[in-house]
């Protein structure tokens, strides 16, 4: 799998894991999410954390165990930045699939390795 993927494979893990700052720590600030065709402006890295937070609380919620990388789609953006279009595939503990969906990352690669600076979650 490709750098890219490696860290996505990381970040999945972490994330299932709710590891908060792991995640949150891979995330720059100010943050620009799109969810559900609204515009989220997260002004600083303690309003990533609650955001990060909050969406890992629902995923635990819906009985989200694993996620996995089902298709990953790289735009390089010159050297140092990408985007980066995932295909998710969320299961529950007995590995039912309970989501499929695709998020597109903005990417900065800076000496401790990549940095997430937006997302889109597809509608």
């Amino acid at each position: 799998m490709s750098e890219i993927g490696d860290f996505f494979t990381r970040y999945a893990d972490r994330y299932m894991a709710s590891d908060v700052d792991w995640v949150s720590g891979v995330y720059e600030a100010p943050l620009l999410a799109v969810r559900e065709g609204r515009a989220i402006h997260v002004a600083d890295t303690t309003a990533v954390r609650e955001h990060l937070s909050e969406l890992m609380k629902a995923y635990r919620s819906a009985g989200a165990a694993r996620a996995d990388i089902a298709e990953l789609d790289l735009m390089p953006l010159g050297k140092s930045s990408t985007m980066a279009t995932v295909r998710w595939h969320v299961a529950d503990e007995a590995g039912t699939l309970i989501r499929d969906f695709r998020t597109t990352y903005h990417l900065l690669r800076v000496d401790e390795g990549w940095r997430i600076l937006s997302y889109t979650n597809h509608d």
